[in-house]
């Protein structure tokens, strides 16, 4: 008796395990394994995120940095004497506003339409311009001899280039300078490139690409002989190489003259290269 007792108490625990088990079946669930984060995998990210930054203190360490230039006073150019056409009269009456601020006594010596070709001709051609200067018209290879300056600044070529082409306006320009050299020895030469035109006012003759070959001619022939070349040019242009229309005082007729705050901007930038 006592054994059946213990038979069908072993046949009863066999049937309740087996009905458990078949109730805890999870075959059929879909599998979830979740990844231990572990120490490891913290140190591994902190040394991501410095390494990221070290990187980025890197990257601003070496960032290009425009270079300051230091600019000469005013008074720089007491001994300064401007050659040039429309544009550098601008300039020459923006000055006379204010001295102290701008070129001081610096002294001009321009006309409306010169140009490197007929700066060369005789006072009394036919169609001839000059620099009028303190009630006489002169020749502008005399700009140092008649006003004593040793600096001497020119920036013509925007009436050649439309008449004459590059070649002979570079031609013009080497011998305008000689004879102010002739005229005066030892005056230091500064040439400033021809200045941009605004959008829409260029034509096949007179344009900003025929410019910039002219400028580049120009500036070979400064290193050359040893001339000092002023590039205004890049300075005033914008990114596509037009003169912009709030530098420029003439945008319904020529659109190469210039505004207060350009020539303000013109300024600036010879005081910090012209020593």
């Amino acid at each position: 008796m006592k054994k059946q007792f213990i038979i069908i108490a072993l046949l009863c625990m066999v049937f309740i395990l087996s009905c458990f088990s078949g109730c805890t079946d999870t075959s059929g669930l879909p599998a979830i394994t979740m990844a231990p984060q572990t120490k490891g995998d913290d140190s591994a990210q902190a040394s991501s995120n410095d390494k990221s930054k070290k990187e980025q203190k890197a990257t601003e360490a070496i960032a290009p940095v425009k270079e300051q230039k230091n600019m000469v006073e005013s008074s720089w150019f007491d001994d300064a004497v401007f050659v040039g056409d429309s544009v550098t009269l601008k300039l020459s009456y923006y000055c006379d506003e204010d001295p102290e601020n701008t070129l001081s006594d610096a002294k001009f010596f321009c006309a409306g339409s010169l140009g490197y070709t007929n700066a060369l001709w005789d006072l009394d051609q036919e169609g001839a311009v000059h620099p009028y200067y303190q009630g006489q018209n002169y020749q502008s290879k005399d700009c140092a001899s008649v006003t004593g300056a040793s600096k001497v600044f020119i920036m013509l070529g925007m009436n050649d280039l439309s008449l004459y082409g590059i070649d002979e306006t570079l031609q013009s320009a080497k011998t305008l300078i000689g004879d102010i050299l002739q005229q005066s020895p030892g005056v230091t030469i500064y040439v400033q490139s021809v200045t941009p035109i605004i959008a829409g006012k260029e034509d096949e003759d007179s344009n900003n690409l025929t410019i910039r070959k002219f400028n580049g001619e120009l500036e070979q022939l400064c290193d050359e002989n040893g001339y000092n070349y002023l590039n205004v040019y890049d300075e005033l242009a914008d990114n596509d190489g037009y003169l912009p229309l709030n530098y420029c005082s003439d945008p319904d007729e020529q659109g190469i003259h210039f505004t207060d705050e350009a020539c303000d901007l013109w300024i600036n930038y010879l005081k910090e290269n012209v020593s």
